[in-house]
């Protein structure tokens, strides 16, 4: 898998290498989608301050199912582990690595890349929307898991054991994050590719990312459940961003200076 994802990624940045002509075309494209997906993120950031009830209940849905498994965290546990020499090999492994964020990301921007040279609206669309899914659901678990500071089980303290506002990694249970990041990139491509079969596949090998982690002695069971229900409906609020956003009385636009000697961003308000 980390070799496709290179390849990918090698390729968009050879898509992309622009000729005099082409230069000030690919310019203008990337900062209109670096407006649009800071749009994305100030959507995602509007929905959380002011949740609507149907957003609330369905945090409270995930939450709720999320705690009502914890009783089955210890069983699940064991169950896993004691398949563990049955079940292990490279299918497992690939859908480990499928929650692995390194790869992902450098999917996403090479095929970022390739829409850019090939002028490809479709593929700077997922992978706009990709990114930003990926970087709202990144932050909302990295943060509930530093909060919440639950021990993995390999640490063999149970699953009850809690060190809130812990940094070390073996603190970090709750969420799981390969699962949110599998999610993600499954909710993505499903809207990306848009057949029942797909859904299928998609989602599928999300949930054999899950119980990798379970598995691999990484995760509870209750910790997949958080990390794909993030996943998921993170994804589907950057996605909802172009369908519900409204046109205000001014607008802000943002340009990126990116250069050898400087970076920063041009705010642009009309």
């Amino acid at each position: 898998m980390n070799r496709l994802f290179t390849i990918i990624y090698l390729l968009g940045i050879l898509a992309v290498m622009p000729n005099v002509k082409a230069e000030e075309r690919i310019d203008s494209v990337f900062v209109s989608d670096f407006n649009a997906g800071v749009g994305d993120l100030s959507y995602v950031g509007n929905q959380i301050l002011h949740a609507s009830e149907e957003s609330l209940l369905n945090v409270g849905i995930v939450l709720g199912t999320s705690i009502l498994a914890m009783p089955l965290d210890e069983e699940m546990r064991s169950i896993s582990q004691r398949n563990r020499s049955t079940l292990d090999g490279s299918l497992l492994s690939f859908a480990n690595g499928y929650g692995e964020l390194l790869y992902p990301a450098l999917g996403t921007v090479g095929i970022y890349g390739l829409g850019l040279g090939f002028e490809d609206e479709r593929m700077r669309f997922f992978s706009r929307k990709t990114f930003t899914s990926l970087m709202v659901a990144g932050v909302m678990t990295t943060a509930i898991k530093s909060i919440v500071g639950r021990s993995r089980p390999f640490m063999n303290e149970g699953s009850q054991t809690y060190t809130p506002f812990s940094v070390h990694d073996a603190r970090l249970s709750f969420p799981s994050g390969h699962t949110t990041i599998a999610f993600v990139m499954s909710a993505s491509l499903s809207k990306l590719i848009d057949r029942w079969w797909a859904d299928i596949v998609l989602y599928g090998l999300a949930t054999g990312t899950a119980y990798a982690r379970m598995h691999n002695d990484r995760h509870w069971l209750s910790d997949t459940i958080l990390g794909g229900a993030i996943g998921y409906f993170a994804t589907q609020w950057v996605y909802d961003a172009d369908e519900n956003t409204t046109k205000s009385s001014s607008k802000a636009s943002f340009i990126p200076i990116i250069s050898p000697n400087s970076l920063g961003i041009i705010v642009n308000i009309e």
